[in-house]
């Protein structure tokens, strides 16, 4: 499937393609959403030695060999082909207002 859409909710902010995380929604054409987190292997280093943790986790957290957009795309592709979107990431609902 090469019909969703990714957006980033704080926008596209990277400013190490190698050390760095960034949030994004998946949409698909159903309209459904996926919330993830994409982080490379450098940026998980980094936060357990800066805060000097002995693990690091995150919900909806999918390590990833750079933040290129072409990566990112690459990957959401192959989760989607392989399966793994609906394990991987969580499905967000977002509220439906009512106007009177």
């Amino acid at each position: 499937m090469k019909d969703f859409k990714i957006v980033f909710p704080s926008g596209y902010s990277v400013n190490d393609y190698y050390n760095d995380n960034i949030d994004l929604n998946i949409i698909l054409p159903s309209g459904s959403v996926f919330f993830s987190t994409f982080f490379t292997i450098i940026n998980v280093k980094n936060l357990i030695d800066k805060d000097d943790a002995v693990y690091f986790w995150s919900t909806d957290m999918l390590i990833v060999k750079d933040l290129k957009k072409e990566t990112i795309k690459n990957v959401v592709f192959n989760m989607i082909k392989d399966e793994y979107l609906e394990c991987a990431c969580t499905e967000v609902t977002f509220p439906v207002f009512q106007t009177n």
